[in-house]
């Protein structure tokens, strides 16, 4: 059984376990290494025997902890046919794993320290080394973890599972893979998709620089042609570079927090480079695009708070392995020289950000040794297998025009670019599931595109569509003594919902009581002259209190309620962003939630006007001592609710 991590809750519609191949497929008669295999059965009553294989991107990416949580979540691709998902050799849930551990202690041992980039080099290179030396002592052969290996593996589990033809569908380079695997096992297939793909025959680690500007200027483009990103970050490029200029100068220091180990790093050092590398992972996931002018706006006004807490998950991101990494890369692509890297015409950051890279490419190959597996794999793949290829137009390393080289050999192929999407399409939504899944159901067919109309361009958080609550994600997350907040938010609540019960049985009583008064008085002898001269003298005050008696409790009753639903729409609000993955979390909340927030400064007010009651009451003496102090503590209630709500920031944004 796979040694799964607790949020993976695997049902009876899961099967999970490991399935052995040879080391060296050449050598099918030798040692043997265990791919971990979960094949996620389909809810259909009658599913289609062809089922979808994933193949993860990286290389060294983590298959298994990419999708399975999300697919076992009920998702629509799992309708009609069972999906495999494989940990490719080398990766985490496989055996042996390829994972290097130096690169993690490397990590915890520098990241608050403010390196000169010929240090951290060095660094680099010897933590490489020791895991090179470390894996090998282990007798793992490197040069066996290459795409041919892997392809051969598809091959493996596909008949070790029974099945005759597959779907195979491979994101980055897993369409690297995916092409091999076509090249090679033409007959196994029924179709293939190619999400950002890596061709054969581009070295996309040396193409980086570029691939990585042109994504730049798509953002920078993008904001400028909508006119409320546009009004809201004028200029972005030049701000987004003189960020990084100030950063190179004076790196800042944030909070950064490994969940995983539940430790914190307070001083971790953010220099230019280091923004350009968050901007640049950042683009790879279509949902966070919105977000990204605001958060260059943040940065340029020292406000780093979207940025630390998304560069957190990615620098502390334990589901690569990059052993496996730099025995595919270095076989298949490390065939170039320096004079290869063009960095012409680019801005100076981003010329300045790569300056080193192929020079320490070729360093870290020369260091890991793994053998080349020659010229023929860089040759493009010639196929009639159908083909859906996915392509987004912010995606900084596998850009649109790769998809359509890729398609120019491939006779039964269609291309399909989502002018809103980053490195990778499937999962992303919708949209984006419905065109694979009328793919998969008629793969000779062009899928209806057509929902992609309503993606036209980004929908960019600004104004327009956040309101700012920086508290929101610190609540979600119960950081900062939100925890704590929140319960006595809720405990005030309960204490002034007493009063929808209390404040109306109190009058039914009173009222009881007087009838029975009126009866009492009407059988006893009275000297009317002297009640009418009482009834003078008591008039104006017997008015007031009547007015007092009838408002002022009512009025605790009505800001319950208001309280109530305020809190209960903030609640269902935040429920429903949630469940739309919406990144306007990172900020605050939904513009349409503004008659909500609006809700917040009417109880704001309704509380004043109580404690100007509780006042009147100790005061005037109006009620009995116990309902004196009963109103007394409704009012600290409602009092503390406007403290924690204006505390929160929500009164700050209804003004």
């Amino acid at each position: 059984m796979i040694d799964l991590p607790a949020d993976i809750q695997v049902g009876q519609d899961v099967t999970c376990g490991y399935v052995s191949v040879p080391k060296e497929h050449g050598n099918p008669e030798g040692a043997k290494i265990k791919l971990a295999v979960m094949i996620i059965k389909s809810k259909a009553d009658d599913p289609k025997s062809d089922s979808l294989f994933l193949a993860q991107g990286g290389p060294g990416g983590s298959t298994i902890e990419t999708y399975a949580e999300i697919l076992l979540d009920d998702n629509p691709l799992t309708k009609d046919r069972d999906i495999i998902l494989w940990d490719q050799r080398g990766t985490k849930y496989s055996q042996p794993s390829l994972y290097c551990i130096e690169d993690e202690q490397l990590i915890a041992e520098t990241i608050e320290k403010d390196l000169p980039d010929e240090e951290a080099e060095k660094l680099d290179l010897e933590s490489i080394t020791s895991c090179r030396d470390r894996l090998e002592k282990d007798r793992i052969n490197l040069s066996a973890y290459d795409s041919l290996e892997n392809a051969a593996d598809i091959e493996e589990i596909r008949k070790s599972l029974g099945y005759e033809q597959i779907n195979l569908y491979g994101v980055s380079y897993g369409t690297l893979l995916a092409q091999h695997y076509m090249q090679n096992y033409p007959g196994s297939l029924r179709s293939v998709i190619l999400d950002a793909v890596v061709p054969t025959d581009v070295n996309f680690n040396l193409n980086s620089p570029k691939t990585m500007s042109r994504s730049f200027n798509e953002l920078f483009q993008a904001c400028a042609r909508d006119p409320y990103c546009n009004s809201s970050f004028p200029d972005l490029e030049t701000t987004f570079y003189k960020v990084v200029d100030r950063l190179n100068s004076n790196p800042v220091r944030l909070e950064l927090r490994d969940t995983e180990k539940q430790k914190t790093y307070p001083q971790a050092v953010i220099d230019g480079d280091t923004f350009i590398g968050g901007l640049f992972q950042m683009l790879y996931a279509g949902s966070l695009i919105p977000a990204l002018p605001r958060m260059i706006d943040d940065a340029s006004k020292g406000n780093f708070d979207f940025f630390k807490r998304i560069y957190s998950i990615l620098v502390f991101d334990r589901s690569i392995s990059s052993g496996m990494y730099y025995s595919v890369f270095c076989a298949e692509d490390s065939d170039f020289a320096l004079s290869d890297q063009d960095l012409s015409g680019l801005p100076p950051q981003i010329s300045a950000f790569n300056a080193k890279d192929a020079e320490l490419t070729l360093e870290a190959c020369k260091i890991w040794g793994v053998q080349p597996l020659g010229s023929e794999v860089d040759l493009p793949v010639k196929s009639s297998i159908p083909t859906l290829i996915l392509s987004g137009k912010f995606d900084p390393i596998t850009p649109p025009t790769y998809g359509e080289n890729v398609a120019k050999s491939l006779s039964q192929s269609f291309s399909i670019e989502f002018p809103t999407g980053g490195h990778g399409q499937m999962l992303e939504g919708e949209c984006e599931n419905g065109i694979i899944n009328a793919f998969l159901e008629n793969p000779r067919q062009k899928p209806d595109s057509s929902c992609l109309n309503d993606q036209k361009a980004v929908n960019f958080i600004t104004s327009r569509t956040v309101i700012d609550l920086p508290i929101i994600l610190p609540l979600l997350n119960l950081e900062n003594g939100t925890a704590l907040q929140a319960g006595s938010l809720f405990a005030a609540l309960f204490v002034l919902s007493t009063s929808i019960f209390l404040i109306p049985l109190s009058w039914i009583i009173n009222q009881l009581r007087r009838k029975r008064q009126k009866t009492t008085l009407s059988t006893i002898p009275i000297d009317l002259a002297l009640i009418e001269e009482k009834k003078k003298v008591e008039e104006v005050s017997a008015s007031s209190r009547a007015f007092f008696d009838r408002a002022a409790g009512w009025l605790a009753v009505l800001a319950a309620i208001i309280l109530g639903v305020f809190i209960f729409g903030f609640v269902v609000v935040l429920y429903q962003m949630i469940n739309a993955n919406d990144n306007r979390l990172f900020f605050g909340i939904s513009t349409e939630a503004r008659p909500l927030i609006f809700l917040a400064l009417v109880y704001v007010f309704a509380s004043i006007v109580i404690l100007a009651a509780a006042v009147m009451s100790w005061i005037k003496r109006y009620w009995s001592i116990w309902m004196r102090l009963y109103y007394t503590v409704l009012t600290l209630s409602a009092l503390y609710a406007v403290f924690i709500l204006t505390r929160w920031g929500i009164i700050e944004a209804a003004l």
